[in-house]
């Protein structure tokens, strides 16, 4: 249903329209079933058939932003999800993630979100509880 939809609309719908294109949504969907993959633009580029500057361009003219940066930004995603969750540790969220340590995750983290991971996982957490006490 939402592939119909992006294909009925003569305005880009970000990733949910990539997903139509053939080259573009084939990286995509490689990217969700395996976040935790190593993803090079080389790999990704040649699961869409294109050569990394023609997939690099056609992605962020589809997506809106570089593929490796959509990668990053899907991973932490999945992290503030999983943190909000309080579903794995943090050294297990990185690995399941594709960070090859809990360090490298962290920076990521910060850097994207603002907050170390525990920070966000902490705050998630007085949230739930203030929540939970007002309701």
């Amino acid at each position: 249903m939402l592939r119909a939809h992006a294909g009925r609309t003569d305005r880009p719908a970000g990733w949910l329209s990539a997903l139509n294109e053939d080259g573009i949504g084939a990286a995509l969907r490689a990217v969700h079933a395996d976040v935790a993959h190593s993803w090079s633009l080389k790999e990704l580029a040649g699961i869409s058939h294109m050569s990394r500057s023609v997939f690099a361009r056609a992605f962020k003219s589809h997506v809106g932003i570089p593929p490796l940066e959509y990668l990053i930004q899907w991973r932490m995603n999945l992290a503030r999800d999983a943190l909000t969750r309080d579903t794995m540790s943090i050294s297990e969220l990185a690995r399941a993630t594709g960070y090859q340590s809990e360090s490298a995750f962290s920076t990521a983290f910060r850097r994207v979100v603002g907050s170390s991971p525990a920070q966000f996982r902490n705050q998630a957490r007085q949230q739930l509880s203030s929540a939970v006490s007002e309701g």
